[in-house]
């Protein structure tokens, strides 16, 4: 909801008829406008939340963005949201919502919601998009308690993905027994990091304003699974990966893991890039081919397909939290399949190129590409890489995989050879190994040659500031044009190039630089997710590149 959607007065309202004797303050709401059946084009007469928006733009709670356009996917920001709950406040106290212009125009509604406890401080994101933990703090305390009794007998921990210590639990569940949220999903998750759509911000306010439009459901108490019962409900689904080149040979062990019935799957970007075949080990020992859907070498994700149907799968989830138990299932060393307990430290981790769950989950070599699942057993992360303790360790949230693109998965061998890397990016003569210059913009303090190894020297002052991410942008780069970490800091190609890659800090000709060896090699290491080497330089630590 833009600002020009916003600019309404928060007068809406209802029959009297429907109102309970005991809260007079309902009686302030009433209706204003008419609603022309068919009048939002984007709005169809089947769709669920129909009847709210006909009712938020009859009580002139939410107008159209246009006159023929309601825009129910859009997101509200919390500005928006605080001002929707600033005017529910008004309208039930006073029988109005009128508030004075301001500069920025959201600056009224916030004061009025300081000053009326609706809001306890002040925050730094009114212009982001408000998250359902937000949108739902913020509209539980536009009215009071006692207008939002309980219709729903909804006990402390039955809503799944909302813990009693979070600091909107009280609200959400305040919320869900009044009836004004009932979940997204059959088991009742609310998902508290999701953003607000239009919609469900009409049926919420609505219920709001209406007690009529309250719903009655019932939901169970959800118990958090035991590590035994994750393993035995979860790793049916976990499987061990192996990648080969075009002469059959192994490059890598890992993880991978199904989540829909017909073999649609995930694993880390690393193990299934650049390779000419890849094969699924089940539980029960059946290998399975696998095929490509999409992979992104940034994010270090692979969307995979297992030959089959009937397979077993995980959900998935998108919330996490911090706090959070979770378990990380996968085949470390290549060996037994096996699962690690943790809690979430960090579900963003925002310290590298793309968002990161961060978590005390141990994994090592092998559980790249493995499950991160919940305490319900749902998938939420793909484990990517981990220090060298295997603490923590990170996961790429399973959000990403709606970046991904393609519709048809096709050969580890078709996928290759159709999505080479950019050859503008890297040395000519030493392609497929990228140019850490070009890559950075750092630029080339020397380089020195010797029979099969070229030595590429950087000044480390020149990575200052932003060396970290300049390291990561390199990290991406390689994995990308199939180099992979493997340990102390080398990186080796998994795609048939007899070449390797090292990171040292030296001197050259008395200046302190960044060397970059890239040699050739006669051998191939074999591994999974193995842990980050530290590179320190300048008094920066890049301690987590994609491995």
């Amino acid at each position: 909801m833009k600002k020009r959607i916003c600019s309404l007065l928060l007068t809406a309202a209802l029959m009297l008829g429907l109102l309970p004797s005991a809260f007079a303050g309902y009686e302030n709401f009433v209706a204003q406008a008419t609603y022309t059946p068919g009048q939002f084009t984007d709005v169809a007469d089947s769709a669920w939340y129909a009847d709210n928006v006909r009712a938020a733009y009859e009580y002139g709670l939410i107008n159209g963005q246009s006159a023929t356009r309601f825009a129910p996917d859009s997101s509200l920001t919390v500005a928006e949201a605080i001002k929707l709950a600033a005017g529910l406040y008004s309208i039930y106290n006073t029988g109005s919502a009128e508030f004075a212009s301001s500069s920025p125009w959201y600056r009224t509604y916030v004061d009025y919601a300081l000053q009326n406890g609706i809001l306890k401080a002040e925050r730094s994101d009114y212009t982001q998009p408000a998250s359902r933990a937000v949108f739902a703090s913020v509209l539980a305390a536009a009215l009071p308690a006692d207008a939002l009794g309980a219709i729903n007998t909804i006990e402390d921990g039955a809503i799944p993905d909302v813990s009693s210590s979070a600091s909107y639990a009280d609200a959400v569940y305040l919320l869900y027994r009044a009836g004004v949220l009932t979940g997204s999903d059959s088991a009742g998750r609310f998902m508290p990091s999701s953003t607000i759509k239009r919609s469900e911000a009409a049926a919420i306010v609505t219920r709001m304003a209406d007690p009529s439009l309250r719903r009655t459901f019932s939901l169970e108490v959800s118990t958090e699974l035991t590590a035994s019962e994750i393993f035995e409900r979860c790793m049916p689904a976990v499987f061990k990966l192996y990648s080969y080149d075009a002469r059959g040979n192994v490059l890598s062990m890992g993880s991978g893991v199904i989540i829909s019935a017909n073999g649609d799957a995930v694993t880390c970007g690393h193990i299934a890039n650049g390779v000419q075949r890849l094969v699924a080990e089940m539980q029960d020992g059946t290998k399975r081919e696998v095929s490509i859907y999409d992979i992104d070498t940034t994010a270090d994700i692979s969307h995979i397909r297992v030959v089959g149907s009937g397979l077993p799968y995980l959900e998935t989830s998108t919330d996490v939290q911090a706090g959070d138990t979770v378990y990380a299932l996968g085949y470390p060393g290549g060996g037994s399949a096996k699962v690690t307990t943790g809690v979430v430290t960090n579900p963003r981790n925002q310290d590298y190129l793309t968002t990161l769950i961060e978590s005390t989950a141990s994994v090592i070599s092998g559980n790249s590409g493995g499950a991160l699942v919940d305490g319900q057993g749902r998938l939420v992360g793909v484990t990517v890489s981990s220090r060298g303790s295997g603490t923590p360790s990170y996961s790429v949230p399973i959000s990403v995989l709606e970046t991904l693109e393609g519709s048809a998965a096709v050969s580890p061998a078709v996928y290759t050879s159709t999505h080479q890397p950019d050859a503008s990016n890297c040395y000519a003569k030493l392609y497929p190994v990228p140019d850490f210059g070009a890559i950075t913009g750092v630029p080339l303090l020397g380089s020195v040659k010797d029979r099969g190894t070229t030595y590429f020297y950087y000044r480390l002052s020149d990575l200052s500031g932003d060396g970290t991410q300049q390291m990561l942008q390199y990290f991406a780069a390689l994995n990308g044009n199939t180099f992979y970490q493997f340990s102390d800091g080398v990186f080796t190609s998994s795609a048939g190039y007899l070449l390797s890659v090292k990171m040292v800090e030296t001197n050259y000709h008395g200046v302190q630089a960044l060397g970059i060896c890239v040699s050739g090699i006669s051998s191939q290491p074999i591994g999974g997710l193995v842990q980050a080497a530290d590179f320190s330089f300048a008094g920066i630590c890049a301690s987590c590149g994609f491995l």
